[in-house]
């Protein structure tokens, strides 16, 4: 059945749905970021010191999330590999043993952040002046690590498992207290920096608390004691999975810290220019908040109808997302270039130096084209374009950013400052490349694309054994699948697996035939969970299953051998020599000598990663399977002896 819903709805209506609880979430982290300095700027002896030291502490709490999102993130993904899969009885484990493994990683952090603060915040900027305030401000802060890192690995995974609401509302509640303690804290029992941390530590805690709570009412998880223990294993597949939000947070560490450090060489006498330069990051951070949510509410949009080769409502989605991105980014430009001053006046700022100003007017001046490569990244990501999304949303600080900030700090402050700016021109340069390409690769697959033309049927078969064929490229595993399925007289299924999943899903049969032939590259989105990966193979399971309910058939590839385990297959893997195998793709492609090994070597590394995506195991392990041949003999004796080893099954 066709996701009509995502295929024809409309795309403005289908925006609004998605965005919406994306946009809210990730505003209200932003603000997490930004209470505290609008409330210290007006607390009197705080004031601009006390937004400084704010500043000097903020890398210390980028470092804290970018481990809870190394975790959150990449349990998520897990988990959606997971339903994929249809083994969620793994997942219990999964967020228990990685819960466990953040306790402790968040422990470490505190203790040594505890023990050697004063050193830490040297390096990130502080001076004899701002030290103190720090210092009073980050004590608290550290000793909430294990509150902040545990509840924030948890969002993502209530997110993934079905309640993206309940995870907003963990997030809006904790920034809520925030929000309400800090005046009381500052202003009431004047308690200075360290009420501002407490204030945070505080809401830090009520997120905590109603994250672990959903933890007992999950949907396809149930806890168990013994799946608490510390699994390192474990810990690896997730964080391979989380790793590319850790490195876009280290990258925002090493921005701050080499700022804070440039700016402390240039202007060594103003302690007010750390914090001003930290607000405009923070305010920018809302609204790049803004525009990742939109973007992330186009994922699901795009995705699907970029598997369904419908490339007309992946442009109109791309447009949609860049209209209203290239309005937020508009008026954001405008306001802080025309009001720097009362933007900093929020945050207590009464007198704001020119270097402030500046901080708007130049630094951030070309805050459009961010919005317009943030988005970007997040397109190519939809449209499962890892390599390009990630080297547009890394290039920016890493490859542009650093270097330049580095480089034009040599010819003094205002030179400093349009590093940011150069660095968004060149990343909108690579951003409009790479879509040049992508979209004349759109209408290449327009030209050539290619439908479900012949309807395949799940056919009716007697009672018995089913036959799962796997198969190294060459090795002749298709034309054996069918010989023994006609000597058996059972049905074989293998293309016709590909016109069934596309029936069921609407998405095109040359997206699909990409998931094996390929690799999945797959992308898992945080927010929701209908990109066309997990949707082509959430239908692969249920037409598998269906084929299987029929009664004895041959199955090639798919990972049906996995997928189908409960109705306990034959399961085979047909390999043969290289030399065999590159003589029959010679013959079967017209390849030469060179390419055919090249191909075969390259379609058998996809097979591999598809199999070891989906279903967690190694292709072509022999522990896998129940009879592994070597098909060099030729297909008619491979066929027989598979027969004689049917026969003689109990």
């Amino acid at each position: 059945m066709k996701n009509k819903f995502l295929e024809e709805a409309k795309v403005g209506k289908l925006l609004r749905m998605f965005a919406v609880p994306c946009v809210i979430s990730l505003v209200v982290q932003a603000l997490y970021n930004i209470v505290d300095q609008i409330f210290i700027g007006f607390t009197p002896g705080l004031g601009e010191l006390g937004n400084t030291a704010t500043g000097i502490v903020y890398p210390l709490t980028v470092i804290a999330l970018a481990i809870a999102l190394l975790l959150g993130d990449g349990i998520a993904a897990k988990l959606s590999i997971n339903q994929g899969q249809n083994n969620n009885q793994n997942n219990s484990k999964t967020v228990a043993a990685n819960l466990s493994c953040g306790l402790i990683i968040s422990l470490v952090l505190m203790t040594v952040c505890l023990i050697f603060a004063q050193p830490i915040l040297s390096v990130f900027g502080a001076n004899q002046v701002i030290l103190p305030f720090a210092l009073n401000y980050s004590t608290l802060i550290i000793l909430g690590f294990p509150l902040f890192i545990v509840g924030t690995i948890i969002n993502p995974i209530i997110r993934a498992d079905g309640s993206p609401k309940y995870a907003m509302f963990s997030m809006i509640a904790g920034a809520i207290t925030n929000i309400i303690l800090d005046p009381i804290f500052l202003f009431a029992c004047q308690m200075g920096m360290q009420g501002a941390a407490l204030a945070t530590f505080i809401g830090q805690f009520v997120t905590f608390a109603l994250s672990v709570a959903y933890l007992f009412r999950a949907k396809t998880f149930q806890l168990k004691i013994t799946d608490f223990l510390p699994n390192f294993k474990l810990l690896g597949s997730v964080a391979k999975l989380g790793i590319s939000s850790f490195l876009t947070q280290v990258s925002i560490v090493l921005v701050s810290v080499i700022n804070n450090n440039v700016i402390t060489s240039l202007l060594p006498a103003d302690n007010s220019a750390i914090g001003m330069l930290t607000i405009a990051f923070k305010v920018f951070g809302i609204v790049i908040s803004i525009i990742v949510g939109i973007a992330c509410g186009g994922q699901p949009i795009i995705g699907y109808n970029y598997g369904a080769r419908r490339f007309d409502r992946v442009k109109q989605t791309f447009q949609y997302i860049m209209g209203i991105s290239l309005v937020v980014g508009l008026t954001a430009t405008v306001l802080f270039l025309s009001f720097p001053r009362q933007i900093f006046a929020i945050f207590g700022y009464s007198q704001v130096s020119d270097f402030g100003v500046k901080c708007f007017t130049i630094y951030m001046c070309m805050m459009l084209l961010t919005c317009f490569t943030k988005a970007t990244a997040i397109f190519f990501q939809a449209i499962e374009k890892p390599v390009k999304s990630t080297l547009i949303a890394m290039c920016r600080d890493l490859l542009f950013l650093i270097p330049l900030t580095f480089i034009l700090a040599n010819f003094g402050v205002d030179a400093f400052l349009w590093s940011a700016p150069i660095s968004d021109i060149l990343t909108t340069v690579l951003a409009i490349i790479f879509l040049i390409i992508v979209f004349r690769n759109f209408a290449k697959l327009s030209a050539t694309n290619t439908t479900n033309t012949n309807q395949a049927t799940v056919q009716t078969s007697q009672p018995g054994i089913i036959i799962t064929i796997s198969r190294e490229h060459g090795a002749g595993g298709r034309e054996i699948a069918f010989a023994l399925a006609k000597k058996l007289g059972i049905p074989c299924y293998d293309k016709e697996l590909t016109s069934l999943v596309a029936q069921d899903t609407g998405l095109a049969v040359d997206y699909l035939n990409q998931l094996e032939n390929k690799g999945t590259q797959p992308m898992y989105d945080l927010y929701l969970t209908k990109t066309p990966t997990a949707i082509a193979q959430q239908a692969q399971n249920r037409v598998l299953n269906t084929i299987a309910k029929q009664g004895s058939c041959v199955i090639v590839g798919r990972c049906a051998d996995y997928i189908l385990k409960d109705y306990h297959p034959y399961r085979i893997f047909i390999y043969a020599d290289m030399a065999y195998k590159q003589q029959r793709v010679m013959q079967n492609y017209q390849d030469t000598a060179p390419t055919a090994q090249e191909n075969i070597l390259k379609s058998d590394k996809h097979r591999a990663r598809f199999y070891q995506e989906t279903t967690g195991q190694t292709w072509g392990a022999k522990e896998n399977y129940d009879l592994c041949i070597n098909a060099n003999i030729g297909i008619a004796n491979t066929v027989d002896l598979i027969y004689y080893h049917l026969s003689h099954q109990k």
